[in-house]
């Protein structure tokens, strides 16, 4: 009796949320990671929308399943219940607004409140192609990220500047933490049982 080979599908599934103020850029960070597309004209994202694109990290495929979520403040209350699950969230000022920057810590605070776990965080300076209206210094944004335990890099969705390092770095980020839960069940002491959709590492029959 013959038997249908297992096809792999992927090694490694997460959810990531990408949030920030309105307008700074999450869905052209998205749409140029997930489909190299890019626009130069805005339109507000209503709710949520999700892209999903799988990558390579040291010859596992890792499929991200990637959520743009709406800045405005009326949608807050919709959006929060996709912060349910994700095993990793992206936090977007534009470094060319001080007030989106001064905001992150609203951001990481919601991130504290609604998510079912403690993710790991990337913090995402977008526009670096703008550098002569920057308000946010590097160092500055550099210093903050640290002070939080948490990583920082500077994006450009228009000349397409660390977009892709920006979705493989934090995929290896949540690698290692994925693997820490498989290994341990609690890699820090503080997380709590995952909820919703599950990090999921695909094993091979031998």
């Amino acid at each position: 009796m013959s038997t249908i080979p297992f096809e792999k599908e992927y090694d490694y599934l997460f959810k990531i949320l990408i949030i920030g103020d309105s307008g700074v850029g999450k869905t052209a960070v998205l749409q140029r990671f997930a489909n190299d597309y890019y626009s130069t004209d805005y339109v507000a994202t209503i709710g949520v929308d999700f892209q999903i694109r799988t990558i390579d990290i040291d010859s596992k495929d890792v499929k991200l399943q990637v959520w743009d979520t709406a800045g405005q403040d009326r949608f807050k209350c919709v959006v929060s219940s996709f912060y349910r699950g994700a095993h990793g969230v992206i936090v977007c000022f534009d470094i060319t607004d001080l007030e989106s920057f001064r905001n992150v810590e609203e951001w990481i605070s919601e991130i504290q409140r609604y998510c079912s776990t403690n993710p790991p965080i990337y913090l995402v300076g977008t526009k670096s192609d703008l550098q002569t209206k920057r308000t946010i210094s590097y160092q500055q944004a550099t210093q903050y990220a640290q002070s939080k335990g948490i990583q920082y890099i500077e994006t450009s969705s228009k000349t397409n500047d660390n977009i892709q390092e920006t979705f493989f770095r934090f995929s290896r980020t949540l690698i290692e933490h994925s693997d820490k839960v498989l290994t341990t069940g609690n890699p820090n002491g503080t997380l709590k049982p995952l909820g919703g959709l599950q990090a999921t590492r695909r094993v091979q029959p031998s």
